[in-house]
């Protein structure tokens, strides 16, 4: 392969994961955004809030849906490239149990809460609850992917059982990574809903009202997620640092990307959530989008680059 085109395929590879694990994280925290939207109080908002959480709940099922078919892909692809197994304490494989349980229990919450929406839609705590508990279902499953990958990734890691596998010890990089990841899912709740609301205007007209309130929603929880996510992401590059070797042309683009986007998805939602007539403004909620795949692109590749250096 020439060096042209491992280049190519490297990027494209990057882009493609971090365009589906934006979604798979979207479509994670969405249950627990439209679970507390909905608990607001105040009734002139419940019908724009119950549309809401219908609209970004659908979302989150079929973005879901298709993140999900995309992980059992890339594992198939991973599984056949690198058979070896992993540590099986009890017999039980880690790489099933680890991730699959929460997973799967997660989505059955979700269907739960997204199918009795119209039952439940007046028992606001009991049903806010499922879609915050689907959420952390959800988290609990990144964190058995994170686990997982933690021993991929850290030569020596004693994974032979299930406390050293999925509780490590504090210091370790896996808490930092945890936090940042479940920061991002908020934030790219807010940033996919939002181009989602773009996507949907012309088909779902619920009128001009529900839309310059949910697209402000959308972008505030946009910028003050990814807000917090920098805090968060300086957290885990001070545990980095020491593992960082010399800074390569593409760490240099990873880099570049990352601050880019961020810049891009922070100053579009920034400015949107200040705005009063969103609607004249919508496509920035579509910048703010790509812009969070850009970053999102560029912190993986740093990552990757990091605990992968061959690559």
């Amino acid at each position: 392969m020439s060096e042209a085109l491992r280049v190519a395929v490297f990027w494209t590879a990057m882009v493609i994961v971090a365009s589906h694990l934006a979604l798979a994280l979207a479509a994670a925290g969405i249950p627990a955004l439209t679970a507390l939207t909905g608990s607001r109080g105040v009734k002139r908002l419940r019908i724009f809030t119950d549309k809401f959480g219908q609209q970004a709940a659908t979302f989150a099922l079929l973005g879901g849906f298709w993140a999900l078919l995309a992980l059992a892909g890339g594992v198939a692809v991973v599984r056949f490239f690198s058979p070896a197994e992993e540590p099986f304490p009890g017999g039980v494989p880690f790489s099933w149990l680890a991730v699959v349980a929460p997973l799967g229990s997660g989505m059955l919450v979700f269907l739960a809460y997204r199918g009795l929406w119209q039952g439940l839609k007046t028992r606001k705590f009991l049903h806010g609850g499922l879609g915050i508990l689907a959420t952390l279902l959800f988290w609990l499953a990144y964190g058995g992917g994170l686990a997982l990958l933690r021993v991929r990734a850290v030569p020596g890691v004693d994974a032979t059982t299930w406390p050293a596998l999925l509780v490590p010890a504090g210091q370790t990089l896996f808490w930092r990574l945890l936090a940042e990841g479940v920061v991002l899912s908020l934030f790219y709740a807010g940033t996919f809903t939002g181009a989602w609301l773009v996507w949907r205007r012309n088909r779902d007209d619920f009128g001009r009202d529900y839309y310059n309130f949910t697209m402000r929603l959308t972008a505030r929880l946009g910028f003050w997620a990814g807000l917090v996510s920098l805090g968060t992401l300086a957290w885990v590059i001070l545990g980095l640092v020491p593992m960082v070797g010399e800074i390569t042309s593409r760490m240099t683009v990873a880099l570049g990307l990352f601050g880019l986007g961020m810049l891009v998805a922070l100053g579009s939602s920034a400015f949107l959530a200040a705005q009063e007539n969103v609607l004249r403004h919508k496509y920035l909620l579509v910048l703010a989008f790509l812009g969070s795949i850009s970053a999102l692109t560029g912190l993986l590749t740093g990552l990757a680059l990091v605990f992968w250096p061959a690559l």
